[in-house]
C-alpha cells in the first residue's frame, strides 16, 4: 500500500506540500482575520501572467514569475492606501490586467509550449528541484518573520489604527507581508495551480475559527490541519491519478461542511 512512497518525485511532493501547507496556515490568520483573504486569489491571477512572461523571456519562470507577482504585490498595497479605491478594488483591478495580459501572451507568444491546465491546477508530482529548494526558502522567511513580528502582526490583524498609535510600522510590515504572501503564492501556482492557491491559505484559518476562539489556537489548528490535509491529498490523489491541489480543496471543503452541519446541529 505504501510502496509508492519509495520514489523520489513522491517524497518531494511530500515535502513541498507540507512546506507550502505550513506558509499558507502561517499566512492566513494574519490576511483571512484581516479580510484580505482575497489578495491570495488575485496574486494568483498574477502569477498566471508572471509565469507566463517568464516561459517566454527565460529558461526558468519562476526568476521573472517571483519578482513580477512581488512588484504587483507593492503596488496592490501602494494603491489601496488610496482614500479613492480600496483595497478589493486594488487587487481586482491589477490581477484582472494580468491575466488579461497572461491569455494574450498566450495567443501571440512564439514557441509556448505549455498547456493552459497545468497553469490553472498545477502537478505536484512533476515539481522540480529549483521550487522544492525555493518552497522550503519561503517558508523559513514567512515563519521567521511572524516568528519576529508576532506581536506588532496580531495588533494590525485586529486594530490597525491602534497599532498606528503605538507606533508600529504598519506600512512596512504590510509591504512585507504582501512580498512574502507574492513569493509563496507564485510558488504555490507552479505545483497547486492557479485556480486553487488562494484556497490554501482561506481554509485553515476558515477551519480553526469553527473550533477555536483565540487567535493563538486558530494558527496552531490551522498548521495541524493543513498538515494532515496535505498528506491526505497526496495520498489520495496519487492511486486515484487525479490532481493534488484539487483532492486537497475538496478535503478541506468536505472537513469544512461537516464543521458547519455539527455546529447546526449542536445548536439546536
Amino acid at each position: 500500500m505504501f510502496d509508492f512512497l519509495q520514489y523520489g518525485f513522491i517524497q518531494q511532493a511530500f515535502v513541498i506540500g507540507l512546506a507550502l501547507a505550513l506558509s499558507a496556515s502561517l499566512l492566513s490568520p494574519f490576511l483571512v482575520l484581516n479580510h484580505q483573504a482575497m489578495i491570495a486569489d488575485g496574486l494568483a491571477h498574477v502569477s498566471f501572467a508572471g509565469i507566463i512572461l517568464g516561459i517566454i523571456f527565460s529558461g526558468e519562470p519562476l526568476y521573472i514569475a517571483i519578482p513580477f507577482v512581488i512588484a504587483a504585490s507593492l503596488l496592490i498595497k501602494y494603491i489601496s492606501t488610496k482614500k479613492t479605491i480600496n483595497g478589493d478594488a486594488a487587487i481586482g483591478l491589477v490581477s484582472s490586467l494580468s491575466f488579461a495580459i497572461g491569455l494574450i501572451l498566450i495567443k501571440k507568444g512564439q514557441g509556448f509550449n505549455i498547456s493552459i491546465e497545468s497553469l490553472l491546477v498545477g502537478n505536484m508530482f512533476t515539481a522540480t528541484q529549483t521550487e522544492l529548494i525555493l518552497s522550503i526558502s519561503i517558508t523559513v522567511m514567512i515563519a521567521l518573520f511572524i516568528l519576529f513580528f508576532y506581536r506588532p502582526l496580531l495588533m494590525m490583524t485586529y486594530d490597525e489604527n491602534y497599532a498606528k498609535f503605538s507606533k508600529i510600522k504598519t506600512a512596512l510590515l504590510g509591504y512585507i507581508l504582501a512580498g512574502l504572501t507574492a513569493f509563496f503564492i507564485v510558488i504555490g501556482v507552479r505545483t497547486i495551480g492557479t485556480l486553487l492557491i488562494s484556497a490554501l491559505v482561506i481554509f485553515p484559518s476558515v477551519i480553526s475559527s469553527q473550533l477555536t476562539k483565540s487567535f493563538k489556537d486558530t494558527l496552531w489548528l490551522g498548521i495541524g490541519a493543513s498538515f494532515i490535509i496535505v498528506i491526505l491529498g497526496v495520498f489520495i490523489a496519487h492511486p486515484l491519478e487525479i490532481p493534488v491541489g484539487s483532492t486537497i480543496v475538496v478535503i478541506y471543503s468536505f472537513l469544512l461542511l461537516i464543521l458547519l452541519l455539527t455546529k447546526s446541529i449542536l445548536r439546536r
